[in-house]
C-alpha cells in the first residue's frame, strides 16, 4: 500500500484550499478536489479540525460528500478527528472519477483530507476540469444554508448545509463551468446581519476576500484570514457577486446607511477588479431580499466599467417552499440557477461558447 497526497499536480483542486504537511485543508463552501483513480484499493481519511471538535458543537462540524463517477457515495458530517472511508475495493483494477466536496461553509469548521491510501500499482491523475471559470461571492444563499432542512423554524446546522444544492453550484454545473466560492452566512458589505440595527462591521466579505477566507477554526495554528490568497491559482473569467441581503437588516430605509452601503460596495468592486483585472463582473441581488438592488445598480453605473453588469434575481414567494430560517428551498435554488444561466448565456456568449 502507498500514500498519495491529494494536491496539485496529482488532483484538480476545487475552490480555496490549502495544503500543509501533506494534508489538504478544505475551507470554503464546495471546495474540494477531483481526480481519476485507477487501481484496486482506495481509502480516503477525512478529519474535523481540532478547534471545532474542542468547541464541541456538532452543528458546526464539517459536512462532506465523496462522489464516484458523479454519484454520491458518501454524505456525512465529520464528527471526529479522523474518519476513514473505503471508496474502492476491487479484485481487479478499475478506473473511476472521484470528487471530494465540502458541503458546509468555512466560518464554523475546516475539513482535513489526508493522503489517499491505495494499492501499490494505483495511479491518481487530475480529473478534467475544463470549461470557463466562475467565482461566486456571497452569503448564506451562496453557501446553500439550510437547504436540506425544510423546517423554517430550525436553527443553523452544518448538517443541513449543502453547497452542491445552492444556486451558485448549480449555475456552474448547468454551464459546465469550473467554479470557486467565497461566501459566509450572515455576512454583508457594510454590516453582517443584525436583528436590532446595531452594525456588525467585522462580518463583511471585503475584509477577507484577499485571504483564504474567514473561519473560527485554524490551519496548523494559523488563522485562515491571515493566509493570503494567491489569485493566480484560480483565474475567473466571470465573477458573480451576490451581497446585500444581510446589509438590508442594517440599512433599512435609512438614506445615510444606504449611502454608506454604496460606498463600501464601490470600494469592494475596486478590490475585486484589482485582483481580477480581466474578469467580467456580474452584481446580483435577490432570492431573499431585493431592497438594495437599486443601490447596487447605482454603484455599477458609477464604477464606470463596461465589464461590470447587474442582474436582479426574483424574490422567493414560497410557492417552491422554504428551508430553515426561511432560506431558499432546493427547488428555488435550481429555478434561480436556471434563470441566472439564461442571463449569463445571453450576456456573455463568448464565455459560454468556450464549452
Amino acid at each position: 500500500m502507498k500514500e498519495i497526497i491529494l494536491n496539485s499536480p496529482s488532483v484538480a483542486e476545487i475552490g480555496r484550499t490549502c495544503v500543509k504537511d501533506g494534508i489538504l485543508y478544505l475551507v470554503m463552501s464546495a471546495s474540494g478536489c477531483g481526480f481519476m483513480f485507477t487501481g484496486k484499493k482506495l481509502t480516503i481519511d477525512i478529519g474535523c479540525d481540532s478547534d471545532s471538535l474542542n468547541d464541541g458543537h456538532e452543528c458546526n462540524f464539517p459536512r462532506m460528500a465523496i462522489l464516484i463517477n458523479g454519484r454520491t457515495a458518501v454524505k456525512k458530517v465529520i464528527s471526529s478527528r479522523r474518519e476513514s472511508f473505503c471508496i474502492v475495493d476491487s479484485e481487479v483494477p478499475v478506473t473511476v472519477e472521484i470528487r471530494i466536496i465540502k458541503l458546509s461553509e468555512a466560518a464554523y469548521s475546516i475539513a482535513e483530507v489526508y493522503p489517499a491510501i491505495t494499492d501499490d500499482g494505483a495511479e491518481i491523475v487530475p480529473s478534467d476540469e475544463s470549461g470557463f471559470c466562475i467565482e461566486f461571492i456571497g452569503d448564506s444563499i451562496t453557501c446553500g444554508y439550510g437547504v436540506d432542512d425544510a423546517n423554517i423554524d430550525s436553527l443553523f446546522s452544518s448538517c443541513a448545509e449543502n453547497a452542491m444544492k445552492s444556486y451558485s453550484y448549480l449555475t456552474a454545473e448547468i454551464l459546465g463551468a469550473r467554479y470557486s466560492m467565497f461566501s459566509a452566512s450572515g455576512f454583508g458589505v457594510v454590516s453582517g446581519y443584525t436583528d436590532d440595527g446595531t452594525i456588525h462591521p467585522d462580518e463583511v466579505i471585503p475584509l477577507y476576500y484577499e485571504s483564504l477566507g474567514f473561519s473560527f477554526s485554524q490551519i496548523a495554528g494559523e488563522r485562515t484570514q491571515d493566509i493570503k490568497w494567491d489569485f493566480g491559482r484560480f483565474v475567473p473569467q466571470l465573477i458573480v457577486i451576490n451581497l446585500g441581503t444581510n446589509d438590508w437588516s442594517f440599512c433599512k430605509n435609512d438614506l445615510h446607511r444606504v449611502a454608506e452601503f454604496e460606498e463600501r460596495y464601490l470600494k469592494f468592486l475596486e478590490i475585486v477588479r484589482k485582483n481580477n483585472p480581466d474578469a467580467e463582473i456580474l452584481c446580483v441581488l435577490g432570492i431573499m431580499e431585493t431592497e438594495l438592488f437599486p443601490a447596487i445598480e447605482r454603484v455599477c453605473r458609477r464604477f464606470g466599467d463596461d465589464h461590470v453588469r447587474f442582474f436582479e434575481q426574483r424574490r422567493q414567494d414560497g410557492t417552491l417552499g422554504y428551508s430553515c430560517n426561511c432560506h431558499p428551498s432546493e427547488d428555488t435554488h435550481r429555478q434561480r440557477a436556471e434563470e441566472l444561466c439564461e442571463f449569463i448565456k445571453n450576456t456573455y456568449p463568448q464565455l459560454v461558447g468556450q464549452q
